[in-house]
């Protein structure tokens, strides 16, 4: 993983656990505001180093699919372990389960055309 990943994964695991847990007692440690900031100028790093270099598909697949079963592994182990999104983001939320859908199928499409390009 790259250090602008591993750096978006953590501000997006303090984020899902503020939300899980909003009474946890370092919540005031990072402000939620600095957080979203450095998660808007890592995905503006993100697109301007991209329009770069072209990256390898194939990093760019298995970003993906970590990010996906990251979160889904985050949400699970939070919701386990007694939490209860304030914002809704939950298994029991239709919208959570279409954007896992589009994102499901963002990942079978990138497949595809990884498989189609090396042959």
């Amino acid at each position: 993983m790259r250090p602008i990943e591993i750096i978006l994964a953590l501000c997006v695991t303090i984020l899902l656990v503020y939300d899980y847990f909003p009474d946890i007692p370092f919540a005031e440690a990072v402000s939620l505001v600095v957080l979203i900031v450095v998660m808007l100028g890592l995905f503006m790093m993100t697109v301007y180093r991209n329009r770069k270099r072209n990256p390898d598909q194939h990093t760019i697949f298995r970003s993906h699919v970590f990010f996906v079963v990251y979160i889904v592994a985050l949400m699970a182990l939070l919701t386990a372990l007694g939490g209860e999104s304030q914002v809704g983001i939950g298994f029991d939320n239709g919208i959570f389960w279409a954007a896992l859908a589009i994102a499901l199928m963002e990942i079978s499409f990138q497949w595809r055309r990884m498989k189609q390009t090396q042959e």
